[in-house]
């Protein structure tokens, strides 16, 4: 282990290192419940061997090879009906880390709402959990698993990849979490800035998909359609123009054919 460093101004700046935690984001909300850690507060470990993806999954990462932490914000300036701004935030700052090392770019994509992908590789996913107070947003814990030096997957995992297995060079997964702080930073400076047009035209620019024309399945019937996405609800939901409308979804309501 060595200490997180970083440029930035108040993400990372306290960085609390863990030899091993069954979640980091479990953690950081069980430091919340206790305390009020100062904004930006990092949460990092080389063994999470318990680590949370979306509703219920789990997230598997070998141990001293990847990157798992977490991240406490406090984004009261956000009104809840637009907390999406939130996934795009980090997501584009995932995108921004990893831009420096993936060639060509455009192999680098955001997946809808939570993944990072290469080419049609899952490279890494976040989890964001949000406690509210009547309209607004108290607190947020941001969640990220991202494969850095790992090579060898379970089976069970579809369609994994890693930093290392795209480049072909090992890097230093302390280092790569300082940089992440900086981008973090950037993106979240913007949102606070209301650069929202900017955030959502780098999110469409990143955006898995955008304007392909693909096939989709709707989780609750099985239905399969043909479409192009074409955007992002303010609310977060995905926009797919098909032939006659644009349908719009949440999470797990549509399926990537």
């Amino acid at each position: 282990m060595k200490p997180v460093s970083s440029n930035s101004l108040f993400i990372g700046k306290v960085a609390n290192y863990l030899i091993s935690v069954n979640s980091t984001n479990i953690f950081a909300n069980n430091l919340l419940s206790k305390s009020t850690p100062i904004e930006g507060t990092v949460i990092y470990t080389d063994n999470q061997y318990a680590g949370k993806g979306q509703i219920g999954s789990k997230w598997e990462s070998a141990v001293g090879e990847n990157i798992t932490l977490s991240v406490i914000l406090y984004p009261k300036f956000l009104p809840i009906q637009t907390q999406f701004k939130l996934n795009q935030v980090v997501a584009l700052a995932v995108y921004d880390l990893l831009a420096a090392y993936i060639a060509p770019v455009d192999q680098l994509s955001v997946k809808w709402p939570n993944d990072i992908y290469v080419n049609d590789k899952k490279i890494g996913g976040i989890l964001i959990e949000n406690k509210l107070k009547g309209s607004l947003l108290t607190s947020t814990i941001v969640g990220l698993g991202l494969n850095i030096n790992q090579t060898n997957f379970s089976p069970n995992l579809p369609n994994p990849t890693s930093l290392l297995l795209e480049t072909k060079k090992r890097q230093d997964t302390y280092d790569l979490i300082g940089l992440f702080c900086e981008h973090l930073e950037r993106r979240y400076l913007q949102l606070k800035g209301k650069q929202h047009k900017q955030l959502d035209q780098d999110y469409l620019n990143a955006l898995y998909a955008y304007q392909e024309l693909r096939r989709y399945k709707i989780a609750a019937t099985g239905t399969l359609f043909e479409g192009k996405i074409v955007g992002i609800s303010p609310t977060g939901k995905l926009q797919i123009q098909t032939t006659y409308e644009i349908l719009e979804f949440y999470f797990k309501e549509v399926v990537f054919c």
